[in-house]
């Protein structure tokens, strides 16, 4: 095995652990919350990161993943509502724009970091499964902005 492989591999699993993270933190913020608006949305998530976590270990396991279709391809608008604001440790007591800030935050460096790995994957299936997942998470941080738009700037 070579050292671009070992790293490559090293990185993968770096983005599984990223994904097991993501999924506790969308699962434990579903319950801090009782909108169910937002409950259905981050236990959504938190699937969707399950998702994400099997098929980067088949790309371990060296089973092929053909990824690329429609939903991919769309460009995807990012609103950058969270960009810009204060995101603060969630807590028992945490209020739904507190935890739409910590999602929003934790999908914008999800989608950096995916798109990092795709520039410099060594195979075109790695480098299409980071695409992949760059292209979702963005898709996640901009539903998680949309809804921050309507339930917290509406209220305002």
């Amino acid at each position: 095995m070579t050292s671009q492989s070992n790293a490559m591999q090293s990185i993968i699993h770096t983005a599984i652990e990223r994904e097991v993270a993501a999924h506790a933190l969308y699962g434990n913020a579903a319950k801090m919350t009782d909108n169910l608006h937002t409950k259905d949305l981050l236990l959504e998530m938190a699937a969707q990161k399950l998702g994400h976590r099997l098929k980067l270990e088949a790309l371990l396991k060296g089973q092929t993943l053909s990824l690329l279709n429609a939903h991919q391809q769309k460009q995807v608008v990012d609103l950058k509502i969270t960009d810009y604001l204060v995101e603060e440790p969630l807590g028992p007591d945490s209020d739904l724009q507190t935890i739409l800030i910590v999602a929003g935050k934790r999908e914008r460096s999800s989608f950096e970091f995916y798109s990092s790995m795709a520039r410099i994957a060594s195979d075109a299936e790695t480098k299409e499964l980071f695409e992949y997942l760059a292209n979702e998470e963005l898709t996640h941080k901009r539903r998680v902005e949309t809804m921050y738009d309507e339930l917290v700037y509406q209220d305002n």
